[in-house]
């Protein structure tokens, strides 16, 4: 039964109205008439407050809502028969239970992963960098075990050098092979942690195709992300464009999502550093003789807000084509949503600026790329920090 007839068997059982159900879960009648038609879903969370008020099993609800979620994503492919088929082997042995231990364990090593990157890294902040496919190493990652997550992921076209994780061809499979990515983030995310998600566009034919905006609604409207910001890196100095139709790029995205609106954000400290920064921003610049930036957030006793524009210039790398992520644009994420003894993750890290600035921070991380060039020189960018005798 798809999930969209499931509920509605379910309403009708309870003898609710749909008023009353679309009240029950923050959306108006004809949002949830859409969820009954199957024209949309509703976010996870929502539909675990379904489950509670129909008195249902919450899992057999969201393994409904799950599913018509896969099948709506393949069913007109023409690979749909082939992807069933891998998937039925993927979760083959995960389902019947009631077996016996020793059928339920053999069946549970041959198909599931091991997941206990965490519990290898131990309280050690030294970060632990893996190469491989960012899905298929998180799927390695304990279930809710990440405080917060910074990434900035293979933009679509512009990076060339041959050891990418994502291979799409058009825009609408660049999407879809992204958001297995962000489902594993979902997972392994705590539900009071994070995602930071840096995206920059690309243009066909001389049109911008949406490419940040696409990916965040698909992960609001398809895995329940929330978003609480979305930040323009402005990025001041960008690489020369002849265009003469169109403006010269020169910002990207930095989105900030969360599972629910319990997350972990420390205000205090996000003011402070960012305040810090500002200081020595403005020191070079008089230094320089550049005009200083007009703030509209002064500084107070309690630091100094930031905006939802940042200004942060580009930090070039010895790689050609390739920019190393600037240290502000995942410091402040870090500060704001890491707590003390928390876990970084960046699955598309490169060079390792999260992990890097994880260790200083004296958080645990974990950075994964594909790239074993990125990787060898992520890890040689950590020093060791020295043992202290206090």
């Amino acid at each position: 039964m798809l999930f969209s007839e499931k509920i509605k068997q379910l309403r009708i059982s309870s003898g609710k109205l749909q008023k009353d159900l679309a009240k029950a879960i923050g959306v108006d009648v004809p949002a949830y008439s859409r969820y009954e038609h199957g024209e949309r879903r509703p976010k996870r969370e929502q539909v675990l407050r379904l489950a509670r008020i129909f008195k249902t099993d919450p899992d057999e609800l969201v393994a409904a809502w799950l599913a018509d979620e896969a099948y709506s994503r393949i069913a007109h492919d023409k690979m749909a028969n082939r992807a069933a088929t891998l998937l039925k082997g993927m979760f083959e042995g995960t389902e019947d239970v009631e077996d016996s231990e020793d059928t339920e364990n053999s069946k549970s090593s041959q198909q599931l992963p091991d997941r206990d990157i965490v519990f290898r890294m131990g309280r050690s902040v030294m970060p632990h960098i893996e190469q491989g496919d960012a899905a298929i190493v998180m799927n390695h990652i304990e279930n809710e075990s990440i405080d917060c997550i910074v990434t900035t992921p293979p933009y679509w076209r512009r990076r060339t050098q041959g050891t990418e994780s994502i291979t799409a061809t058009t825009a609408d499979e660049f999407i879809n092979q992204l958001l297995q990515t962000m489902s594993q983030a979902w997972r392994v995310l705590k539900p009071q942690g994070s995602l930071w998600l840096n995206m920059g566009d690309d243009t066909t034919d001389g049109f911008v195709q949406g490419i940040p905006w696409r990916i965040v609604l698909a992960m609001m409207d398809r895995q329940g992300w929330q978003l609480v910001n979305e930040v323009v890196w402005n990025k001041t100095t960008t690489s020369p464009q002849g265009s003469q139709d169109h403006l010269r790029k020169v910002h990207e995205f930095m989105f900030h999502l969360v599972k629910n609106d319990d997350f972990y954000y420390n205000d205090d400290e996000l003011r402070h550093t960012y305040a810090r920064i500002v200081r020595n921003d403005d020191k070079g610049r008089k230094k320089s003789g550049k005009v200083k930036d007009q703030y509209l957030q002064p500084e107070s006793e309690h630091g100094m807000v930031p905006g939802d524009v940042w200004t942060i210039g580009v930090q070039r790398s010895g790689i050609a084509h390739y920019c190393v992520a600037p240290d502000m644009l995942y410091r402040l994420p870090i500060v704001a949503t890491c707590p003390k003894g928390g876990i970084v993750l960046d699955p598309y890290c490169g060079t390792g600026t999260a992990c890097k600035i994880a260790y200083e921070m004296n958080r645990r991380s974990i950075g994964i790329d594909i790239n074993p060039d990125y990787v060898k020189r992520a890890r040689a960018s950590i020093e060791v920090k020295p043992l202290s005798l206090f």
